[in-house]
């Protein structure tokens, strides 16, 4: 099941499953909210179907922006990283499970978020 990994504040993440359509915005009413100034009421929508993972935004004020680059809709690739307003995330695409304290081993780099390689954190070795 195709995920995002939410940095809801520095050094705080959540791992949001993907459904069918998951809307993002700042309203109560959205599947995933984010509460920032910089998030429209509503702001993006998710859309899986066929295997394939899209986003679009919703006519928001400040953008959405995949790789750093402003879309109006996009198919997602596994690691692409997202941003919302002030709220950064990186999208998912494998079936495979993590857990809340992988989804925490995030690295950011002022303006960047990065995942590290997961198969590395699992696999025990010399640090």
């Amino acid at each position: 099941m195709p995920k995002l990994i939410v940095m809801t504040q520095p050094g705080k993440t959540k791992l949001v499953p993907l459904a069918a359509e998951t809307q993002i915005g700042r309203a109560t009413g959205n599947d995933l909210v984010i509460d920032s100034e910089r998030v429209s009421r509503f702001h993006a929508l998710v859309t899986v179907e066929n295997g394939a993972v899209w986003i679009r935004d919703l006519k928001s004020s400040n953008g959405t922006f995949v790789n750093g680059h402003r879309i109006v809709s996009r198919a997602l690739s596994n690691g692409d990283g997202i941003l919302i307003g002030d709220c950064q995330m990186r999208f998912l695409a494998g079936e495979q499970d993590v857990a809340p304290a992988e989804a925490l081993r995030l690295v950011t780099i002022p303006g960047v978020l990065t995942e590290l390689d997961l198969d590395k954190l699992r696999k025990p070795g010399p640090r």
